[in-house]
């Protein structure tokens, strides 16, 4: 084998890695504090439930009861056509319609029948979505998506 073919062989296998790259970690993108504030405290730990592509993480009370739950998932190609998908399939589960909001990321959506809110960035989707009943609003959950969105490049 050349070195050039060597070199190329070499440069095919390094861009799929750096293109599958895990997204940023869910349980590290906010501090407890940011999340306090708006939760109206509470939230004491974070527990991460999956890592890699789709990092999710677990934000607990005392009682490590989940408060808050933030999912970053990294697509490949076509992002808002997976948002556009995971609406459909939403809202054809819940019998409900998603309301769009433009105050989050480059496209996002409230569905109102199951407290998420999910936006787009870039190639990153997120989900946040309260499991506390009080912050299981419209404008908490908006506020939380806003400080992840900030914090993605």
């Amino acid at each position: 084998m050349t070195a050039a073919r060597l070199a190329a062989l070499i440069a095919l296998v390094a861009i799929p890695a750096a293109v599958l790259a895990a997204p940023p970690d869910a349980c590290t993108i906010l501090k407890l504090e940011d999340l306090n504030q708006i939760a109206g405290g509470g939230i004491e730990r974070v527990q991460a439930l999956r890592t890699g592509n789709p990092s999710s993480c677990s934000f607990l009370d005392a009682r490590r009861a989940a408060v808050v739950v933030i999912t970053i998932r990294q697509v490949q190609y076509a992002a808002e056509n997976d948002l556009q998908h995971e609406r459909e399939n939403l809202e054809k589960i819940y019998r409900t319609k998603a309301k769009w909001l433009k105050t989050v990321g480059e496209n996002a959506f409230w569905l109102g029948a199951t407290h998420d809110l999910m936006f787009r960035k870039g190639k990153m989707l997120v989900t946040v979505k309260f499991a506390r009943p009080r912050n299981q609003n419209e404008v908490d959950t908006g506020q939380v998506a806003r400080m992840v969105e900030a914090q993605l490049k």
